[in-house]
């Protein structure tokens, strides 16, 4: 059962490490510098995770992130995983600044909660398939890049298959 129990985790951060890869790929909108087009996120995995409870997950992801450009900042980011155009889960992130010009890992604590009338056991059903088909995200963050403007990034029906692919 414990095996079961650790794939649904894994299952959701994965998710997770996907929706923060979709905030910094989208930093190229933020502002008109060459070098924010280079910004890459060259890694994603657990650090740690925790269950609290039936519903619910504290995780901290390992983000490594490229960036030849300035220092950002992605706070407020939150969201609503869904899984085939219904809601499954809602999850939300601390937040991380990026420093300028260097290549790192950085730790990013999260927290993913399953919805009402999302049972545990429909959950692990879903993660038992072991594919992000049918899965797709709203997503909104804030990012400010140092001494520039705050600009808040919005996705509505990321599609989390397509974005892992990539």
């Amino acid at each position: 059962m414990q095996a079961v129990s650790d794939m649904k985790g894994t299952e959701r951060i994965l998710i997770l490490c996907l929706l923060v890869t979709s905030i910094v790929t989208a930093l190229p909108g933020c502002g008109s510098l060459a070098k924010v087009k280079e910004i890459k996120v060259t890694s994603c995995g657990v650090e740690s995770y925790s269950m609290k409870g039936l519903r619910s997950l504290d995780a901290v992801l390992a983000i490594g992130i490229d960036n030849p450009a300035m220092e950002f900042t992605v706070n407020e980011l939150d969201g609503i995983l869904k899984y085939h155009g219904e809601d499954f889960a809602f999850f939300s992130a601390d937040t991380v600044t990026v420093d300028a010009r260097c290549s790192k890992v950085y730790d990013l604590p999260c927290t993913a909660t399953l919805r009402e009338g999302i049972g545990l056991l429909q959950a692990m059903q879903i993660a038992g398939k072991g594919s992000l088909e049918g899965f797709t995200a709203d997503i909104e963050a804030k990012v400010k890049i140092k001494k520039g403007p705050r600009k808040t990034v919005k996705f509505k029906d990321l599609d989390l298959q397509k974005l892992a692919e990539k």
